[in-house]
């Protein structure tokens, strides 16, 4: 299985990125989890012209992620629980998750995407929401595989 997570994001080798590199190492014995932070100085421009602006430039770089089962993160998502979540990857070769720029996913973008999903109803930095995902896709494969982790 791969499990791809791609976000507008600036790339850091910070204490968040090392803790999703944990995650991400632990998962490797279940599947392959490859974090894809997206960002130039064209999110900035768009960024500062609007959030219109803004979301339809996350679509156009969010194009070559599309593939797999496709799940967006979005705080009007579906609420799911750990156990729904896990559904998500069930018997899925490939998943890419989907974190939006600080304007969120345009809803054409949404509308492509397999499922939208919100991990929690508070409000969380793109940096927690990043780590809370990784955790979240080691605890479901660990379910998938009947290992003791999420006990």
């Amino acid at each position: 299985m791969k499990i791809n997570v791609a976000a507008i994001a600036k790339p850091e080798r910070d204490a968040y990125a090392q803790i999703c590199d944990r995650f991400a190492k632990m998962s490797g014995r279940y599947a392959s989890v490859v974090s894809n932070d997206i960002f130039s100085s064209k999110v900035t421009r768009a960024q500062e012209s609007g959030a219109l602006q803004a979301k339809k430039l996350y679509s156009q770089l969010f194009e070559p992620w599309m593939r797999g089962y496709k799940i967006a993160l979005d705080p009007a998502g579906r609420r799911v629980d750990t156990e729904k979540f896990c559904r998500l990857l069930e018997d899925r070769s490939e998943v890419t998750f989907f974190l939006g720029g600080a304007y969120g996913h345009g809803s054409d973008f949404l509308k492509r995407c397999d499922e939208v999903i919100s991990l929690s109803e508070l409000t969380m930095s793109h940096k927690v929401a990043k780590v809370v995902l990784f955790e979240q896709i080691y605890r479901a494969l660990t379910i998938l595989h009947k290992h003791p982790y999420h006990k």
